[in-house]
């Protein structure tokens, strides 16, 4: 096992060694020494000393000592000391370590840091030596007599990084539960892959004196003709990196002239552009690529040089299908298919229009990516989406942008406003259609076009049309210059009568180029970056849930068109890959039964059931009494009183049914259009009435209107402190029996009530006594927006973990990690009254579950080091002790992965009527991680399209859970989300944090606009609706806070 070397011989953490062992190690820094003796070894830091001595240690900081000179550093003391290396002459070292400082990006070898005791035993030790540089004898428990040479014990003690957690955490064995089935998996083995050493370089390309080409002509620039020759084989990332099994040592470097576009004019001959470059390609490191079979056999740790392998292997995988197809990532979409005979049929099932002729169209590629797994590597293949520009004409795009019914629509639309003054105004369709189009590559396609084979990127559009817009044509016969019209210039110099000229012309990037509109085609995919509308939105669910059958058919149609087997780069460094799918052993595991407040129900491997005849397990906890309905009358679908009067008789009786106490009607009023105003006179009207504190609020609206919900919510939780429940006029006109036991679902658990809870399968898949689960997650805002990340945690507010409560709070700008003052501020009362109530003031929670989403493999350290103390801490808090007792169980829940399970559709036992996995499938053998304990668990039954199971990792357990205990208590208690009569995908603490977040959105403090708007045309004075803003104050952002009421409405499921 070797480390990892650059061309020049030097070890990846240090500068070229004169000598270097074979045992030399480098962990947390980099070591320039210039000679490192076998047992060397430097952790958590630099060590940049002329010489390392043999047990020479450094933990937790930096040595000040510089290069072969005296070292000036803050002893113990505080004072200075002045000193030389021991063991030699200052000048000598001096005269050995005479080179330049490696660069940042150096690779290092990680290892463990080196044991606490040690570190504190060696600043015992050198806190009673004077300040001279002189070696320390010590003794460390359990490590015998040690010798290092004296650093300052800041380099020790000072920013120390928190502790890691173990990770990561072994898997304890398999799950036997239940019984065992075969599912084809979307992966196939990878039967051999490269362990030849390889190369890296660092690929340079200065377009002047120290300015950097564009990113554009980067990859042209890479094929030039010394690179081509010197190194055939490469593989390149498209930026500065590239491999090789060939090595160049002195690199290479080439001058050469870039030819790049045009910058003709509309009616001029025009130059074309013309630049000189340089390229270096530099060596930087050779990578052993047999560490990556020694990491999958448990051999070593997953540490940078692995790291760079897999990388490696990422990108070879990669490099063929960037050059033929269409790129984003990891997925690839194909065009050109139709001019292929063999591949036409496909042409017509690989895109799709969406929202008629709207200028979107949403194509489906495939995603491919390396997956390690038990057994070795794996090739992950799935069915991926994007959104393109259609590939039509200009035309016909910007008609589907502004939903203009033809091009004289389309015209009026686009018209300027011309003030007496005769100041011309853009319309708002103008500027809409011109954010839309900016950066848009095009191609002009016209009789005798010089350059249908070249494109252009639009800058913008102009505002004048053809017959306005004037251009300088130069008369090669006879030298004279005249003025004419755009119009005119195609008439007069290719005899073609524009049939839109009144229309905006389009301007290029490309000094001086117009074209109108009529003469611009979109030819190759190019992403669609703006939100679809909801029409888009539909047809693309539509289009995008395809069944097991198809989409297992696409992706195999699409293996065949990257062509693993005659990929050249594959076959070049030696990877293979199986054709036939990977099968593997799953397990299905028993269901539970449901237990209502009446009877139970055992829902099989349907996972369905309905709520006729049967009561919540627990009903509201207070008789609702005071309670009001206000009603909006907009301009259609409108409802009346008596209406609302047939429609609370049914709720009424429905609820009373499932067991609900009710024991007067609601006040009832016709709101106002002010939403702001109409919320606070339902709230006075149903206090006064009852004269007491509304118990809730239920509104019902005529339209689906986001704005409006968010005023509504807005006002109930952060004005009143009051439960609401916003209903559609359309559902309560209709008064269906299942509608309103939906909705009653809702209500009942934002009185405190709950629907139904699981029959364990067994006594061992139940919650533990005096256990606590805690669920965490953070939303992000949009693309092109801005408002703070958004953390929510809940936590179980009953021994059966069924009941939650829950809060949020502003997280920073995109910060994923919740901060410890948030964990406090949310969490802190929650577990007191958790404590106070199911505790009963003398227990607190012994067991501590924390459900975590949405984190990434590179955060997930940060969740056990940062999240995972701050809960201790304020467990410890919350239970007045100054260290938390109790044992945690953390796991990390994903849903943002390719991995899917086909089952043989012809075998009911272990698919259901679409073809999905059965609720309960679980996979955790042979295409889970080799490291650490995961697996994939299907929980729902999916309504539509292919089902994606959960990927869950346990990061951490103390509690020590077997695998059937911890996985079958999962998907048995996916059954007792409080608003489903179904189970779900996830957790059902995560799915509640999810919705925490969500809601949160509403509280934000900022002003809205009042009044009933509708649509596109909602104007809110709201953050998210502004681009973002470099806020240094950011993270101090903090919600509306909900008000406090003698319903304790924050300890109640107000998100539901």
């Amino acid at each position: 096992m070797n480390p990892p070397e650059d061309i020049h011989g030097r070890n990846a953490g240090g500068k070229p060694s004169s000598t270097a062992s074979n045992t030399s190690r480098v962990s947390g820094g980099r070591n320039p020494s210039s000679t490192a003796s076998n047992t060397s070894r430097v952790s958590g830091g630099r060590n940049p000393s002329g010489t390392a001595s043999n047990a020479s240690l450094a933990s937790g900081g930096r040595s000040n000592s510089s290069r072969g000179s005296k070292t000036q550093a803050t002893g113990p003391q505080g004072g200075s000391a002045g000193s030389s290396s021991a063991g030699g002459s200052p000048s000598k070292r001096r005269s050995a370590t005479q080179r330049k400082d490696r660069k940042e990006d150096d690779g290092y070898v990680p290892l463990p840091r080196q044991p606490k005791e040690m570190d504190e035993a060696l600043v015992r030790a050198a806190e009673s030596l004077p300040k001279d540089y002189v070696n320390v004898d010590f003794e460390v428990p359990g490590h015998g007599q040690m010798s290092a040479p004296y650093i300052p014990y800041y380099c020790f003690m000072q920013d120390r990084e928190p502790r890691d957690e173990k990770l990561p955490m072994e898997r304890p064995g398999y799950n036997t539960s239940g019984k065992e089935i075969e599912v084809a998996m979307n992966t196939w083995p990878i039967i051999s892959f490269p362990t030849k050493p390889v190369y890296q370089y660092e690929v340079v390309v200065l377009s002047g004196p120290g300015n950097e080409a564009d990113r554009r002509v980067l990859r042209r620039s890479f094929n030039c003709d010394a690179r081509k020759k010197q190194l055939p084989d490469a593989i390149y990332d498209g930026a500065k990196t590239a491999w090789s099994l060939i090595c160049v040592e002195k690199g290479i470097h080439e001058k050469f002239e870039y030819k790049g576009g045009s910058t003709r004019q509309s009616g001029s001959q025009g130059n074309v552009h013309r630049e000189i470059l340089m390229i270096s390609i530099l060596p930087r490191r050779k990578i052993y690529l047999s560490v990556i079979d020694h990491w999958l056999q448990k051999k070593r740790p997953l540490d940078s040089t692995v790291i760079e392998a897999l990388n490696f292997l990422d990108h070879l995988l990669r490099d063929w299908p960037t050059t033929e197809f269409v790129a984003h990532k990891r997925a690839y979409f194909f065009h050109g298919l139709f001019e292929n005979p063999k591949t036409r049929d496909l042409h017509y099932e690989f895109h799709y229009a969406l929202g008629g002729y709207s200028g979107a169209t949403c194509y489906r590629g495939i995603y491919q990516m390396i997956r390690p797994c038990v057994n070795g590597l794996l090739l992950n293949l799935d069915a991926a989406h994007a959104v393109f520009f259609s590939r039509i004409s200009l035309m016909a795009t910007m008609r589907g942008i502004l939903e203009a019914t033809d091009e004289a629509d389309m015209a009026k639309k686009l018209r300027p406003r011309i003030d007496s003054d005769k100041t011309r105004w853009p319309t708002k369709e103008f500027i809409k259609l011109n954010k839309y189009l900016k950066g848009l590559r095009v191609t002009p396609d016209y009789k005798e076009c010089p350059f249908k084979d070249k494109s252009f990127q639009i800058h913008e559009l102009v505002n004048g049309h053809a017959r306005e817009y004037m251009l300088t044509i130069e008369d090669k016969a006879t030298g004279n210059e005249k003025r004419m019209s755009v119009e005119d210039y195609f008439k007069w110099k290719y005899n073609i009568y524009l049939e839109f000229p009144f229309l905006p012309l389009v301007k290029m990037t490309a000094k001086n180029v117009v074209y109108p509109a009529e003469f611009l085609l979109i030819k190759k995919l190019q992403r669609w970056p703006f939100k679809l509308s909801d029409l888009q939105t539909s047809d693309m669910i539509k289009y995008t849930a395809k069944k097991p059958i198809e989409r297992l058919n696409h992706i195999i149609s699409c293996k065949g068109l990257l062509k693993h087997d005659t990929d050249p780069n594959l076959t070049r460094f030696g990877m293979q890959i199986g054709h036939e799918m990977m099968k593997v052993k799953a397990r299905l595991l028993p269901n539970p039964e449901i237990q209502f407040g009446n009877a139970r129900h055992n829902p099989g491997t349907t996972a369905r059931w309905d709520l006729r005849g049967k009561k919540f397990f627990k009903s509201n906890t207070e008789p609702l009494q005071s309670w009001g309905i206000g009603y909006f009358v907009g301009p259609r679908n409108d409802i009346n009183f008596d209406q609302v009067q047939s429609w609370l008789d049914q709720f009424v009786k429905i609820y009373k049914q499932h067991g609900g106490n009710v024991t007067s009607r609601p006040m009832t009023i016709k709101m106002k259009e002010d939403v702001g105003e109409a919320m606070k006179e339902l709230y006075d009207k149903t206090g006064n009435a009852w004269k007491k504190e509304p118990q809730l609020l239920i509104i019902i609206v005529p339209l689906k209107d986001a704005f409006v919900y968010l005023r509504i919510k807005k006002s109930a939780d952060c004005r009143f402190g009051v439960p609401s429940q916003v209903l559609h006029s359309v559902r309560c006109k209709e008064n269906k029996p299942q509608y309103n036991s939906n909705v009653l679902m809702k209500v009942n658990a934002k009185l405190g009530g709950v629907t139904n809870r699981v029959v364990p399968t067994s006594p061992k898949t139940s919650l533990r006594p005096h256990s606590v689960i805690i669920g965490g997650d953070v939303t992000h805002p949009t693309l092109g927006v801005w408002t703070p990340s958004l953390a929510a945690m809940c936590i179980s507010n009953d021994t059966n973990g069924v009941s939650y409560m829950g809060g949020a709070q502003c997280n920073g700008d995109k910060i994923e990690i919740i901060r410890e003052l948030n964990i406090r501020e949310i969490l802190g009362p929650l577990l007191k009254e958790w404590i106070g109530t199911v505790g009963k003031k003398k227990f607190p929670p012994k067991n501590i579950y924390y459900f975590r989403d949405g984190v990434s493999d590179s955060e997930v350290k940060g969740v056990l080091n940062r999240e995972v103390p701050a809960i201790r801490r304020v467990a410890a808090e919350a239970c007045g002790l100054s260290e938390y007792p109790g044992r945690l169980c953390v796991v990390i829940a994903n849903k943002r992965h390719h991995l899917r399970a086909f089952p043989n559709p012809k075998d009911s036992k272990t698919c259901d009527r679409n073809g999905n996995p059965l609720p309960g499938t679980l996979i955790d053998r042979e295409v889970t991680s080799p490291h650490g304990w995961d697996f994939l668990l299907y929980a729902h039954a999916a309504l539509q399209g292919t089902a994606r199971p959960v990927h869950y990792k346990v990061v951490l357990d103390e509690i020590g859970h077997k695998p059937d205990e911890l996985q079958n208590m999962i998907y048995e208690q996916s059954y007792q989300y409080v608003r489903s009569t179904t189970p779900v995908s996830i957790h059902p603490s995560i799915y509640y944090s999810h919705l925490i977040s969500v809601r949160a959105r509403h509280h934000e403090d900022v002003s809205v606009d009042s009044g009933m708007q509708s649509g596109s045309k909602i104007t809110q004075e709201r953050s998210m609706l502004k681009p973002k803003k470099d806020d240094p104050d950011a993270v101090k952002q903090r919600l509306l806070e909900i008000k406090g009421s003698e319903n304790k409405l924050p300890l109640k499921m107000w998100w539901i």
